[in-house]
């Protein structure tokens, strides 16, 4: 069975930031496999390049901090029914100061919190940080449709199964989202 990394940004796409700075270092957007709950909504706003000419668009889907993926209203509505057994969503509001994303509007932080410890520590390649480039253990993962976070690697990767890959993609696909790749683990 193969195992894919799930990026919610496709190349050419812009990324999603905290608005404010102490976001990203309070543990509001940690994506660390746990549930989640915020007091107010937090904010984020597309991420802005100095040269004008390189500005990527914001897709459906964006990155925003480790493993975590925002999403629009139409994505939220076309990959809430599958994902919402893995994980769950919270909802964040986009400060859209230069129009870039269409204006302000609500997003989704999926979160999710399907842990499943599938790396082997023994056969993943490393580096001075951990793991860089794991190995899966053999049957460690279920073979029914799982989005999961690795014990090992919480705020680094979301993984999913074939099963998973197969569903997510082809409903991507079918609601004609942008911003979203799948690369092999």
């Amino acid at each position: 069975m193969k195992i894919w990394s799930w990026y919610g940004a496709g190349d050419g796409f812009a990324a999603m930031l905290p608005v404010h700075k102490e976001d990203i270092f309070n543990g509001t957007f940690s994506a660390d496999g746990t549930s989640k709950t915020w007091a107010t909504r937090p904010q984020v706003k597309p991420g802005i390049e100095r040269d004008p000419k390189k500005q990527k668009p914001v897709g459906d889907l964006s990155p925003l901090i480790g493993a975590s993926v925002v999403m629009n209203e139409k994505a939220h509505a076309a990959l809430k029914d599958f994902l919402e057994q893995f994980g769950e969503f919270l909802e964040l509001d986009l400060v859209d100061e230069t129009g870039l994303a269409g204006g302000n509007q609500p997003l989704f932080f999926y979160n999710v919190t399907n842990v499943i410890a599938a790396v082997d520590p023994e056969k993943s390649k490393k580096d001075e940080g951990g793991i860089a480039v794991p190995k899966f253990a053999r049957d460690s993962v279920p073979r029914s449709a799982q989005v999961f976070k690795d014990p090992l690697l919480l705020k680094r990767n979301i993984f999913l199964n074939d099963a998973a890959h197969a569903e997510l993609k082809g409903l991507i696909e079918k609601a004609g989202l942008k911003g979203s790749s799948f690369r092999a683990a």
